[in-house]
């Protein structure tokens, strides 16, 4: 095995089990059963999201030039709307 191969195992799972580690955190941290079902929803959505990226640019070496801005555009979009929808419930919550 050569250290890029060893490097890029370690980073793979570091960055799985960071990602974990912040859903279930933002789980406990979700004080209602309606924020708890989104949190689960949104950290699905997530994951989901940056595996397909993952798996686009492995399996289809060719495409990778192309989809990396598209990539980070609707990421850090995405991550802005979940934000809010995650603030609207907790104001929800507030105001009853």
């Amino acid at each position: 095995m050569n250290i890029g191969l060893i490097g890029s195992i370690v980073g793979s799972v570091i960055g799985v089990a960071g990602g974990l580690y912040g859903a279930y955190r933002s789980y406990k941290a979700a004080k209602g059963s309606r924020e708890r079902r989104f949190v689960i929803w949104a950290s699905i959505a997530c994951f989901v999201y940056v595996g397909s990226f993952l798996a686009v640019s492995f399996l289809f070496p060719q495409t990778r030039p192309m989809i990396f801005v598209p990539y980070a555009i609707i990421l850090a979009a995405g991550i802005g709307y979940l934000n809010r929808q995650q603030s609207m419930i907790q104001r929800e919550r507030q105001t009853r």
